[in-house]
């Protein structure tokens, strides 16, 4: 995997995480994560909006990614979704099978008739 896929795969999984553990940050994270991560705010434009320097908008969203790796170590829940939705699709993929099974055998059926 090329480094710019693992940076943005890296990225999905932290946006992921924020959408799972975001409400346990703080106001402050939460806002400056959100201007940095969804409206594309530059560090200094943060700085300017929350009235701090950019050296403290860039500790406080490493904090925050920090916390929301934290969290995830901690409960887990990204890593019980994507086994769910794993088994989910396994489950989908054998009654698929099941199903085209069956109309296999109701066309027989029909075609001995």
């Amino acid at each position: 995997m090329a480094d710019e896929e693992k940076a943005l795969s890296r990225r999905l999984y932290i946006n992921e995480l924020y959408d799972l553990y975001g409400p346990l940050l703080t106001e402050k994270q939460k806002e400056a994560w959100e201007l940095h991560e969804f409206s594309d705010f530059s560090l200094s434009e943060i700085a300017e909006k929350l009235g701090a320097s950019r050296q403290a908008v860039h500790d406080l969203i490493s904090r925050s990614r920090d916390r929301l790796e934290e969290l995830e170590a901690l409960l887990g829940f990204h890593g019980k979704e994507e086994t769910l939705e794993n088994e989910i699709r396994i489950l989908r993929e054998a009654a698929a099978g099941i199903n085209s099974g069956k109309e296999d055998r109701n066309l027989e059926e029909k075609s001995n008739v």
